[in-house]
C-alpha cells in the first residue's frame, strides 16, 4: 500500500497540472473572482457569516448607530453570490449591542451577541430571529444569573431547526452553552469549566447528534490552552480535551498560549483552528490547525504562519482537505494587517497560502460555495486604528456576473425596545414550567413586549467594488486558470490516488499513526487518562443544592501537557446534580401573531 501511495503521486505528477493547480505539493493561489467593501460612513465590522438559500450568504457584525441612538448595535445584511448587497438592517436592544455570528435555518436566520447599557459591567446574551428578507420574528435576551457578564460568540443549527449558542459567562468564569427552540423557548443551559477561566468561541453540530465546541482555558500551570469538549444532544459533556503546542525553547518545552477560535466535523472527528505563542504578552502568534478522532485523541496539528502575528479564525472541510481563514501582520496591533487564507492537504500540509487586502484588514469568517469557490468576509481600513468597514471577497470557483453597482445605502437603525416606564428591562426570576428544562437557567421569567420590526434598506447591487470580477483589483498572485480551489483527478492517475489513498488510511489507522509536530494527546482512538477538568455534569462549580462556590472544584485536577480529558457517562440523577441558583431572563419582540406570548411564562 505504501508503493501505491508512491505510484499514484507519480501519475498526478506525470498527469500535470490539473484544476488550476501544480501537481507538487505546493500550488498555485486560485485567482480572486470579487473583492467588495460594504462603507456604512461609521465604524462598522463582519464577524460571521451563513449562506442563503439562493446561493448568497447573510452576514452579521456590529457598527455603530447611524441616528446616535445607541453606541453600537447588531449589523445584519445580505448578498448575492456576486457579493453585491441586497438588504441591510440593524437591532440595537441597550446601549451596546454586538453581533458575532449569525446562522442559517430553514427560511432565515439565527444572530447571537450580547447586549449592556454604556457604562454596565451587567451584560445579557441575545438571539435574534430574523427570516430571509432580514425581517424580525422574535429577539431574546437571557443570562446565566442577574448581574452578570455573559455573552454569546458563536451558533449553530441543529437538523431539528434548533439554535445552540455558545460562549462564557462571568459566573466562576465558566463556558456556557444554551440551546433555544424556534420558537424561542430555552431546552437547556450549561456551564463547563475545566480551569479557572474558561471560554468557548465556536461550536458545530456533529453527525451523531450532539455538538463539539472549543475555545480557551487556564490549565493547572496558569498557561492557556486550547479547549476542546464534546456534547450529546441534552448538553451531557462526552470529553473535554486541553492541547498545547510543542515550543522550540528548551527553558519551556510548550507554548504558554494556545487557542483554538472555530472547529468543523471532519470524517474522522474534528478540526479546530486558532492559534499559539511562546508568550501570551508578545505581539507574536502563529496559525494553529489541529485534529482530533471522535475520543478527542490528537490526530495531527500543524503551525500555518505567513508573518509574524498569523492568527486562524475559521475552517471548514472538504474533499480530503480542509480550508482555514484569518488575519496576518507585522504585529499584534494591526499595523499591515491582511486578510488570511490556507488550503491545507490531509494531514495538514500546506497546499497553498496567500494574504489579500491592504492597510489594516483581516477574515474573520468564511463559507465555501458549490462551485468549488471560497467566499471570505472581515473588515478593512485604511490604517491600524482606523474606521473599518464590512469586507468580503471570493477565491477561487467560477466568475459570477455581477450588476451594475450603486453607492451603498444606509439601513434604517431599528427602534430600541423600552418598558412602559423607560427603564431598562429588569428580569425577576421565578419557577419556570418550560418543556425540557433541565436547570432554572432553563426557566426564568422575562418582558414580553411588542414592537415595531426594524425597517431594512433593500438596494440589490448596492456594494462598492474594489476589483472585477476576474481578480483585477484584488492582491492574489495566482493564475487565471481552472479557479477551483481542489484539483480535479482524472484518468489512471484517480484510481491509483485512491488507491494510495488507501494505504494513508490504512497506515493512519489501522497501522498505526506517527508522531505530528507537537505532542497534545492521543491518537489510538482512546482517550487519554481520566485527569479532573469537570465532574459528574461539567459545571464548573455548582454543588446540586444551588449555593454559589467562589471557584470550580479542581481538588485532583493535575496537568497533563498533551491533554485533559474527561469521559462523562449518562446519569439517570442528572437533573438532582444540576447547578442551581441560575435565572434566565428574555425580552421578546414579536412581529405578527397577537397570541405569540402564550407560550411565555407569567410574570
Amino acid at each position: 500500500m505504501r508503493g501505491c501511495c508512491l505510484v499514484g503521486a507519480g501519475a498526478l505528477a506525470a498527469s500535470g497540472s490539473v484544476g488550476g493547480a501544480t501537481a507538487s505539493r505546493r500550488q498555485e493561489v486560485p485567482p480572486t473572482r470579487w473583492d467588495r467593501t460594504y462603507d456604512r460612513e461609521a465604524t462598522a465590522e463582519a464577524n460571521g457569516m451563513a449562506p442563503a438559500s439562493d446561493g448568497g450568504f447573510a452576514v452579521v457584525g456590529t457598527a455603530e448607530s447611524a441616528d446616535g441612538g445607541a453606541a453600537s448595535e447588531i449589523w445584519l445584511y445580505k448578498t448575492s453570490a456576486a457579493g453585491e448587497l441586497e438588504w441591510q438592517t440593524t437591532f440595537a436592544e441597550r446601549g451596546v449591542t454586538e453581533g458575532f455570528d449569525v446562522a442559517a435555518v430553514g427560511d432565515g436566520f439565527v444572530v447571537a451577541g450580547h447586549t449592556h447599557e454604556e457604562g454596565s459591567s451587567e451584560q445579557d446574551a441575545i438571539a435574534v430571529r430574523v427570516d430571509g428578507e432580514g425581517t424580525e420574528q422574535w429577539r431574546r435576551t437571557f443570562n446565566a444569573r442577574p448581574g452578570t457578564t455573559d455573552t454569546m460568540r458563536a451558533v449553530t443549527a441543529d437538523e431539528q431547526g434548533r439554535f445552540v449558542f455558545a460562549g462564557w459567562t462571568s459566573r466562576f468564569r465558566d463556558a456556557w452553552v444554551v440551546r433555544l427552540t424556534d420558537d424561542r423557548s430555552i431546552d437547556w443551559a450549561e456551564t463547563y469549566g475545566p480551569g479557572a477561566r474558561n471560554q468557548l468561541h465556536g461550536v458545530v453540530t456533529d453527525s451523531e447528534g450532539g455538538y463539539a465546541a472549543v475555545g480557551e482555558t487556564d490549565d493547572t500551570e496558569d498557561d492557556t490552552a486550547g479547549w476542546v469538549i464534546k456534547l450529546d444532544e441534552n448538553g451531557t459533556q462526552q470529553f473535554s480535551q486541553q492541547f498545547k503546542k510543542r515550543s522550540d525553547r528548551a527553558t519551556n518545552p510548550y507554548d504558554d498560549y494556545n487557542v483554538f477560535r472555530d472547529v468543523a466535523e471532519t470524517r474522522n472527528g474534528f478540526v479546530a483552528v486558532g492559534a499559539n505563542a511562546f508568550d501570551p504578552q508578545t505581539n507574536d502568534r502563529r496559525g494553529w490547525a489541529l485534529e482530533i478522532n471522535i475520543n478527542g485523541g490528537k490526530l495531527w496539528d500543524k503551525r500555518v504562519v505567513s508573518d509574524t502575528y498569523t492568527v486562524l479564525r475559521s475552517v471548514t472541510g472538504g474533499n480530503l482537505e480542509y480550508y482555514v481563514a484569518g488575519e496576518t501582520a507585522t504585529n499584534g496591533n494591526g499595523d499591515d494587517a491582511r486578510g488570511f487564507a490556507a488550503n491545507l492537504g490531509i494531514e495538514g500540509e500546506t497546499r497553498w497560502q496567500h494574504s489579500y487586502g491592504s492597510g489594516s484588514s483581516e477574515f474573520s469568517a468564511f463559507h465555501l460555495t458549490d462551485g468549488e469557490g471560497m467566499v471570505c468576509v472581515g473588515s478593512t481600513a485604511e490604517s491600524a486604528g482606523g474606521n473599518t468597514s464590512g469586507w468580503g471577497l471570493k477565491v477561487g470557483g467560477e466568475a459570477v456576473a455581477t450588476a451594475t453597482p450603486s453607492p451603498t445605502p444606509s439601513p434604517t437603525p431599528s427602534p430600541t425596545p423600552a418598558l412602559d416606564d423607560g427603564s431598562t428591562p429588569t428580569f425577576t426570576p421565578t419557577p419556570t414550567d418550560e418543556p425540557g428544562a433541565t436547570d432554572e437557567m432553563a426557566g426564568g421569567d422575562g418582558t414580553t413586549t411588542s414592537a415595531p420590526t426594524p425597517t431594512r434598506s433593500v438596494d440589490p447591487g448596492t456594494a462598492t467594488p474594489d476589483g472585477g470580477d476576474d481578480g483585477s483589483g484584488a492582491t492574489t498572485t495566482g493564475g487565471s486558470g481552472g479557479g477551483g480551489l481542489s484539483p480535479a483527478v482524472i484518468g489512471v492517475g484517480a484510481v491509483i490516488v485512491a488507491l494510495g489513498s488507501a494505504g494513508v488510511f490504512y497506515n493512519r489507522f489501522l497501522g498505526g499513526d506517527g508522531d505530528a509536530t507537537g505532542s497534545d494527546g492521543d491518537a489510538d482512538g482512546s482517550p487519554p487518562d481520566d485527569t479532573g477538568g469537570g465532574g459528574g455534569d461539567g459545571d464548573g462549580g455548582d454543588d446540586p443544592s444551588g449555593v454559589e462556590t467562589s471557584e470550580p472544584d479542581t481538588d485532583g485536577t493535575e496537568e497533563v501537557q498533551a491533554a485533559q480529558t474527561v469521559v462523562e457517562n449518562p446519569d439517570d440523577d442528572a437533573d438532582d446534580d444540576m447547578p442551581g441558583g441560575f435565572e434566565a431572563a428574555d425580552t421578546v419582540v414579536e412581529s405578527g401573531s397577537d397570541d405569540a406570548t402564550d407560550d411565555e411564562p407569567e410574570k
